[in-house]
């Protein structure tokens, strides 16, 4: 029923960090929760998600409470996982992450990751300074309001340096089509002009450039071009059913985890 299967990128960053991408291994495509999933809060049933948590921690060798999520709400929060939140008991870190949308940690053999269907997910670096590790959950509110701004922001007062980032698995420009008030809401928060906002001549309807959205922020905040990564592939209509898209399957579904830990 479940599957693992990381997508390990952490050669990029030479080996001093581990970051993945898990897929869906899914054998019934109509259960919109059927495959590999650990987000909690979409209506699937404990006994699934709490199932792939488990073996997603056991595919990493860490213990199942090394592997932190937050309840994401679509906000710009980013929360600095310091030594008191690891002080903390199960609930103690379960209320901390109530309403977080970005996490930042030094802490090692640690997962922190975010749940995505549609929405990108922007995984972070420090390769220099203090070794520090980000993950973001950025919809369109998200990077309306800077959450990839404030993460970085988060990692450089800890001491971060030489920050690199992977945009993951997230909707395509073609497929994120939107409302006029969310394209002026972009235009007016100054991402026109970059590819970001744009119009389908055939039927109007205006579009957004998540990824490239997340990017040219990103590079806002002073980050190399050449250390962010853009894995590109689009979550609605990618064809081998590895991903979870909320557009093509429903928000009632299950999420796909990108997750980074420093080794």
């Amino acid at each position: 029923m479940t599957n693992v299967k990381p997508g390990l990128l952490g050669k990029r960053f030479a080996g001093k960090v581990l970051d993945f991408t898990t897929l869906r291994g899914c054998n019934d495509a109509s259960d919109p929760y059927g495959g590999f999933s650990v987000c909690d809060y979409t209506g699937d049933v404990a006994s699934h998600y709490c199932q792939c948590r488990t073996e997603l921690a056991k595919e990493l060798g860490i213990g199942l409470a090394a592997v932190v999520q937050p309840r994401q709400v679509h906000g710009a929060r980013v929360e600095m996982l310091d030594g008191d939140f690891w002080s903390l008991d199960e609930i103690g870190r379960r209320q901390v992450l109530d309403g977080v949308d970005g996490m930042v940690t030094s802490r090692r053999r640690v997962v922190v990751g975010v749940n995505t269907a549609d929405c990108v997910p922007v995984l972070l670096y420090s390769s220099g300074g203090a070794p520090l590790v980000a993950a973001v959950h950025a919809g369109w509110r998200g990077t309306l309001a800077g959450i990839a701004a404030n993460a970085v922001e988060a990692m450089r007062n800890a001491g971060g340096e030489e920050i690199a980032a992977y945009i993951g698995v997230s909707i395509c420009c073609d497929c994120f089509e939107v409302g006029d008030e969310v394209a002026e809401a972009f235009v007016g928060a100054g991402f026109s002009g970059k590819g970001i906002v744009t119009r389908n001549e055939a039927t109007g309807k205006a579009h957004i450039n998540l990824q490239e959205a997340n990017r040219w922020q990103l590079l806002q905040c002073g980050l190399s071009p050449d250390m962010i990564f853009i894995d590109g592939t689009c979550s609605r209509h990618d064809a081998s059913g590895n991903y979870f898209s909320a557009r093509r399957m429903g928000v009632n579904s299950g999420r796909t985890f990108t997750g980074i830990m420093l080794l």
